[in-house]
């Protein structure tokens, strides 16, 4: 990608889009190589100044859900973002689930 685009994270700060973030996050969820770089290449296309990350996250998902067990997978950081922006109520609601299974749990901060 020649020209630098800025996006916009879920934050609200301003960032130059990555590519290589992309396909760091698809490959982590399972995309294989050609379906990372057929979405890659979608989203290329369809970049423009001040998209959201969310936005190219529900596009690359679109692309996904042909493969339902990577969009599930791709979908979940989704689903933990959600729960907040630091993770800690994330890490509370685990604990207390794991809690209930008879593990120990040890508050760090």
């Amino acid at each position: 990608m020649d020209k630098q685009i800025i996006i916009i994270k879920a934050s609200g700060e301003k960032q130059v889009f990555s590519e290589e973030k992309l396909r760091d996050s698809l490959k982590r969820s399972g995309a294989n190589t050609e379906a990372t770089n057929i979405v890659i290449e979608k989203i290329r296309n369809e970049l423009k100044e001040g998209m959201t990350t969310k936005q190219i996250y529900n596009k690359a998902f679109s692309l996904l859900k042909k493969d339902k067990s990577v969009a599930v997978r791709y979908s979940l950081r989704q689903a933990v973002m959600a729960l907040g922006p630091t993770g800690f109520p994330f890490e509370k609601f685990l604990g207390e689930i794991l809690k209930t299974q008879g593990y120990s749990i040890t508050n760090w901060g």
